[in-house]
């Protein structure tokens, strides 16, 4: 597939900084019922087959989600799909949604790093080996030989922990593409040492790989597991060291990384 730009199309291409669960069901699903040898999907993988082998409810799940991965026409009732969805979710995707959405902020980092440096043409350049950048035109591996000319409308950029190859969603548009084995690998775990933590205490370093994409002090307060007045301490002493900057907008905070703070993430890994 080739996406074609124009300058508007270059100064409107952005990324998603949240993780789009919606991708990760999908995605998921697909990696179920695929070879592949990624390190990071195995210990999951043996986890849900066993927790399937016990759950018929689970099973009906993964037979649903199975047809509708590959974008199959599936004869089902909404009420069916709507249950397989919730299912699938809670047991597929919610137990892991922590180590998910740490290896997507370990990447969305990255990137605005890659962004800050190289700007919008630096992010269409480092997709991964099945992209090729060659101004004006995005070349994507997709069993659809297509051209997508975006009109002026720009491009969404949405890192997926579970793709495993590049999706192009032509009516958003959007272009979900695999974040970097690594950042799945450092995500939870954290093997060879977390330096981050070992500086700033556990605490401040969840707090700082959360304000990523911008989070209020409630938010970080439910994602970190403390008192929003212990968030708002430990975000005053990070915002004192320039590692992020916080906004005020009418009776909430919200809390960015700055670039200073992106360096130091990215020297942890």
């Amino acid at each position: 597939m080739r996406i074609h730009f124009t300058d508007r199309d270059l100064a409107r291409t952005r990324m998603k900084l949240e993780t789009d669960l919606l991708w990760e069901i999908v995605s998921s699903a697909q990696i179920l019922h695929c070879a592949n040898d990624d390190p990071s999907f195995g210990p999951w993988r043996r986890h849900l087959r066993e927790l399937a082998s016990r759950d018929a409810e689970l099973r009906m799940a993964l037979r649903t989600m199975a047809k509708l991965a590959p974008h199959e026409v599936l004869p089902s009732a909404p009420q069916r799909l709507h249950r397989a969805l919730r299912v699938y979710f809670r047991s597929v995707i919610e137990p892991h949604l922590p180590v998910i959405e740490d290896g997507v902020r370990t990447e969305v980092a990255a990137k605005i790093q890659r962004f800050l440096h190289c700007g919008p043409e630096g992010l269409l350049d480092g997709l991964g080996p099945d992209t090729r950048w060659d101004p004006p035109v995005l070349s994507v591996d997709h069993p659809h030989h297509l051209d997508l000319h975006l009109g002026g409308r720009g491009l969404v950029l949405v890192p997926c922990y579970f793709a495993l190859h590049h999706q192009v969603a032509p009516a958003d548009p959007q272009l979900v593409y695999p974040i970097r084995t690594e950042c799945r690998l450092l995500a939870g775990g954290r093997p060879g040492g977390d330096h981050v933590t070992a500086l700033l205490g556990s605490t401040r370093a969840s707090i700082l790989r959360s304000v990523v994409g911008g989070s209020t002090t409630t938010r970080l307060a439910k994602l970190v597991g403390v008192a929003p007045a212990t968030v708002s301490h430990h975000t005053g002493v990070l915002r004192e060291a320039g590692l992020i900057a916080t906004e005020r907008e009418e009776n909430f905070a919200r809390h960015l990384i700055t670039p200073l703070g992106l360096r130091v993430l990215a020297a942890d890994r």
